[in-house]
């Protein structure tokens, strides 16, 4: 095999656009210029073929902290991986795919592959899930297997009167998961976060490929966003949030089962990004819209120098104490 691995610079990123567009793998998040806005500098493992040209990728979202380099999946990228031509991928590319980076890299914080990756038991030391909904049926079809909650739910929002709005604004979402939702996450969201995202939406508007919804009361209020990026098959519900009575009236149920209306019948699937088990009331949100569960293989490993391990252990246990 011919494989190698390439530092930024050396990336020919019109010619990587062409594979992960043709490949079966392929997602928004492996094209090189969301990668960029994501992972500024990202490194990459390629097999070239006869001819010399890219066969089979994988992105390698690197940090550097305390001059050490790192592996760490990036914000807004649930999944990354191995996407090739090929018809199928051998057990042998994940494993000298993956021993390229492991030759580079000490510290991999967490690296998650993508759904159609089948990485072998010696290889996947753990796995987390999202969760896909097929849209290749009638809307009816696929209303019918809502769950008994999220079918009652809907019709509360259609008896609230709510209203869908398409806009070009991010900063209502933004700020109702600001005030809803941030205090709720372990080790907070910092405001690069939010100018991460500011800057993919607007690189996806340019695109043609950013779907923004709000839902807007009888007051005139919106009480709900959710962000979609659609590219290829695949709508990813890339994020959303509402304030405390766009929860009460079901906003994002409204706003989802208007995106599972509008694409029924068509070869699209929505992932919903779904959290783990940590966030259970999510999953089962999700899950109440027929939604199906696909693993995704997760690779991680710590080969730093005990006294670094150390102070990372003593960082987290501050952090948690600090937020009670």
């Amino acid at each position: 095999m011919n494989i190698h691995y390439l530092t930024h610079p050396k990336i020919d990123k019109p010619q990587w656009d062409a594979l992960i567009t043709a490949s079966e793998q392929g997602q928004v998040y492996a094209l090189s210029w969301y990668l960029d806005m994501v992972s500024p500098g990202w490194d990459a493992v390629v097999e070239l073929d006869a001819a010399g040209k890219y066969k089979t990728l994988m992105p390698v979202p690197w940090r550097k902290k305390l001059g050490m380099p790192y592996v760490k999946q990036p914000l807004f990228c649930q999944q990354l991986g191995v996407y090739t031509l090929a018809e199928s991928i051998p057990a042998v590319t994940y494993q000298q795919f993956w021993a390229e980076v492991q030759q580079r890299f000490k510290y991999v914080v967490g690296y998650q592959f993508n759904t159609d990756n089948q990485l072998t038991q010696e290889m996947a030391q753990e796995q987390t899930y999202t969760l896909y909904l097929h849209l290749n049926k009638a809307y009816e079809e696929l209303r019918h297997h809502y769950t008994r909650d999220r079918k009652i739910n809907l019709k509360r929002a259609e008896k609230a009167g709510l209203r869908l709005q398409q806009s070009q604004d991010i900063e209502p979402l933004i700020q109702f998961f600001k005030s809803e939702t941030a205090d709720r996450i372990y080790g907070g969201v910092s405001e690069e976060a939010y100018n991460l995202l500011r800057k993919l939406y607007v690189a996806m508007q340019e695109r043609g490929l950013a779907q923004l919804y709000y839902t807007v009361d009888a007051e005139g209020r919106k009480n709900a966003g959710c962000l979609f990026t659609v590219w290829r098959n695949r709508i990813v519900y890339l994020f959303n949030a509402a304030p405390a009575h766009g929860r009460k009236q079901n906003g994002r149920t409204l706003l989802l089962d208007h995106i599972i209306r509008k694409y029924a019948h068509q070869n699209f699937i929505l992932d919903f990004e779904s959290p783990d088990d940590r966030e259970p009331d999510i999953v089962h949100f999700y899950r109440g819209f027929g939604a199906q569960t696909m693993l995704i293989p997760v690779l991680k490993y710590n080969r730093l120098p005990q006294s670094i391990k150390l102070i990372r252990e003593l960082r987290t246990r501050l952090v948690q104490r600090l937020r009670g």
